[in-house]
């Protein structure tokens, strides 16, 4: 049976469908930049339905019965992309902060640039953290845990069931908790150092007042710091791939608080 061969039914769940995945690619990292064309999402989305459709096609759905329980309906199935495509998107938040604080401790705060995906000013560490996450995001195939992911809320979610009151601010603050973490984890070694050279020009300044510290430590902080990103790349993969293969269990998550 054809596209075109659908009951007014089928045409609705389709438009249920749709709504989902497009909420979700329209947010999801990487896909969801400005840079990326607005026809290549339209084209993306449509794809991708059509390829979800026939799989999801026997689940259960909702029958609205009249305006306002569609438009119900429809709220419910964008919330739900958006959901998952943005407890997605607080890795490449985690990875901002990381490198945002690792700048700070350098001397490097006011040293910003353009950031494509967001369009705001980051700081360069940031950028450069960044970059190599949508790398390691698309070699270790996230976004297929995505799609995966929005496929499987079909089986696990039925928007006429959907109760947003068990979404509480309690599953939130653990992602936001979470993604603080990772921040952390990220930028700890190399604080760790540059905290310990502070101490150590502290101690110099007491000892040697003659010594401008701030002319000797201004330059040693930088060149340490930069020495420690690149020390602590390996680290870096390993946090990202971790974080990455936790997706699943996440997702899961987001999707129960849907439950009643």
């Amino acid at each position: 049976m054809g596209i075109f061969d659908l009951s007014p039914i089928e045409y609705q769940n389709f438009l249920f469908v749709l709504l989902r995945v497009g909420a979700l690619i329209m947010f999801i990292p990487i896909l969801g930049s400005s840079q990326v064309p607005s026809r290549i999402k339209i084209g993306l989305i449509l794809f991708i339905s059509i390829a979800v459709f026939p799989v999801v096609r026997s689940t259960p759905m909702h029958d609205p019965k009249g305006l306002f329980d569609l438009a119900v309906s429809l709220f419910s199935e964008i919330t739900i992309g958006l959901a998952v495509a943005y407890s997605a998107k607080l890795l490449f938040a985690a990875v901002q902060i990381a490198g945002t604080i690792i700048d700070f401790q350098m001397g490097f705060g006011v040293v910003n640039v353009l950031d494509p995906q967001t369009e705001t000013q980051v700081s360069i560490t940031a950028q450069f953290h960044n970059i190599l996450a949508i790398l390691m995001f698309l070699a270790l195939d996230a976004h297929h845990i995505i799609i995966g992911a929005i496929v499987e809320s079909f089986f696990l979610i039925n928007p006429s069931q959907i109760n947003f009151s068990t979404f509480t601010p309690e599953i939130i603050l653990l992602l936001f908790k979470a993604t603080f973490l990772t921040a952390i984890k990220i930028a700890a070694p190399i604080m760790a150092i540059l905290f310990f050279i502070s101490v150590g020009l502290g101690l110099v300044a007491r000892t040697v007042p003659q010594m401008n510290v701030f002319i000797v430590g201004f330059p040693l902080q930088i060149g340490v710091g930069l020495l420690m990103v690149g020390m602590s790349m390996s680290f870096f993969s390993m946090i990202i791939q971790g974080e990455v293969e936790q997706l699943p269990e996440r997702f899961l998550g987001i999707m129960q608080s849907f439950k009643p």
